[in-house]
């Protein structure tokens, strides 16, 4: 059986959970239910890995939005 790391709670918010253990520093989000950093040498990577994360995110969401916005005009127009 594997025997549970020790880690450190820095910072808690609502949402946000950054913890240190014995392999770096892990940014857990809990609206998203996931890690948006996972063994960052440093506070200030975990923060930078979560950033480009959802600097990702919305650019995926941004282009799926403006597709959908176009199919819905499209489909609008089409009735007129």
């Amino acid at each position: 059986m594997k025997q549970m790391e020790k880690y450190t709670i820095i910072l808690k918010t609502d949402n946000i959970t950054l913890s240190k253990g014995i392999d770096g520093f892990w940014l857990y989000d809990k609206s998203r239910g996931m890690n948006l950093a996972m063994r960052g040498k440093t506070e200030q990577e975990a923060f930078i890995s979560a950033l480009n994360y959802y600097q990702k995110r919305l650019t995926k969401v941004e282009i799926e939005f403006k597709n959908l916005e176009n199919k819905v005009n499209n489909f609008i127009n089409s009735l007129e």
